[in-house]
C-alpha cells in the first residue's frame, strides 16, 4: 500500500514538474521572440532606407520621422505586452502606463492605427486582455475635453 502510494504520489510530483517545465520552456521562447522583434523595430526605426519595408497599407502616407515614432512607440507596447504577460507589470500598474501613454499624441495617434491589427494577431487570453485594457485607456482619453 505504501508502495503505491509512493507511486502515485511521484507520478504527480512529475507530472507537476513537467507542467511547470512546458510552460517555463514556452515563456522562455516567447522571451527570445520577443527580443527578436524589439531588435528588430529598433534597427529599422534608425534606418529609414530599412522603414521602406512597413511602408505599405496604413503606413504607407506617413513620413519616415513619423512612421520611426510609431516603430518606437510598438516597440513599448510590445515591452509592456510582455511584461504583462510574465507578471512583472501587474493589471493596476498596466492600467497606469497604457493611461499615461494614450495622453501622448503619438501614443494615441499609433494605438488608432494599431488596434484592429493586434486585435485580429491576438494569440490567447492574455492578448486579448492587455488590448482590452489599452482600449480601455485610448477610450478614455478620446473622451476627455483636452484630448479632442
Amino acid at each position: 500500500m505504501k508502495y503505491i502510494a509512493a507511486l502515485v504520489l511521484g507520478a504527480a510530483f512529475g507530472a507537476a514538474h513537467l507542467t511547470i517545465s512546458v510552460r517555463q520552456h514556452r515563456e522562455k521562447r516567447y522571451l527570445v521572440l520577443a527580443g527578436m522583434h524589439g531588435d528588430l523595430v529598433r534597427d529599422t526605426a534608425a534606418d529609414p532606407l530599412l522603414s521602406q519595408i512597413t511602408n505599405h497599407g496604413q503606413f504607407a502616407d506617413l513620413d519616415d520621422e513619423t512612421r520611426a515614432q510609431y516603430m518606437n512607440a510598438n516597440r513599448w507596447v510590445s515591452l509592456w505586452s510582455a511584461m504583462f504577460r510574465m507578471e512583472f507589470l501587474p493589471q493596476a500598474s498596466m492600467r497606469q502606463v497604457a493611461a499615461e501613454f494614450m495622453r501622448g499624441p503619438v501614443g494615441r495617434d499609433f494605438w488608432e492605427l494599431a488596434r484592429t491589427h493586434r486585435r485580429i494577431t491576438a494569440r490567447d487570453k492574455h492578448d486579448e486582455r492587455f488590448n482590452d485594457l489599452m482600449n480601455e485607456a485610448y477610450a478614455e482619453v478620446r473622451t476627455e475635453p483636452a484630448a479632442a
